[in-house]
């Protein structure tokens, strides 16, 4: 967000959420330290966060469209995952490469338009691939132990 201050925090956080899922669920999946069950937990992830924020919503205002805005959400997210699902094959750990490659779409469904530098550019200058593959590392040798 720093990089991109115009950029909308939910799409964002969103994006973010379904894209480390996916490549945390293939990093266990590929180590074979945790079940598959374990793996489908983490694919939960930006769906449990969904139903922890719009129960939130409900609960400080007692409208019930809150709960109709959930399910738009959940629409939202679904198509989300199933963009990165396709992306990165089961039970595979996702080399540094294709984290880079994959996370080029994501900079590029983040970005608001008319950005004045390409994806690639704004990718590189943010640091985050290298976060993102130290964070399969470590989840990696986490699973492992």
């Amino acid at each position: 967000m720093a990089g991109m201050p115009e950029a909308d925090p939910e799409l964002v956080a969103e994006e973010t959420l379904c894209l480390l899922a996916v490549v945390s669920a293939r990093v266990a999946q590929a180590t074979g330290g945790a079940d598959e069950t374990f793996a489908h937990a983490i694919l939960a992830a930006p769906f449990l966060y969904r139903d922890y924020l719009v129960g939130t919503a409900m609960l400080e205002s007692g409208d019930q469209a809150t709960a109709e805005l959930g399910a738009v959400i959940g629409a939202r997210l679904e198509r989300k995952m199933a963009f990165y699902v396709a992306h990165f094959p089961p039970g595979a750990h996702p080399p540094p490469p294709q984290i880079r490659e994959k996370m080029l779409l994501w900079m590029g469904r983040i970005s608001p338009p008319k950005m004045p530098s390409g994806p690639e550019d704004r990718l590189d200058a943010s640091g985050v691939v290298d976060r993102v593959v130290h964070h399969g590392r470590l989840m990696s040798t986490l699973l492992k132990a």
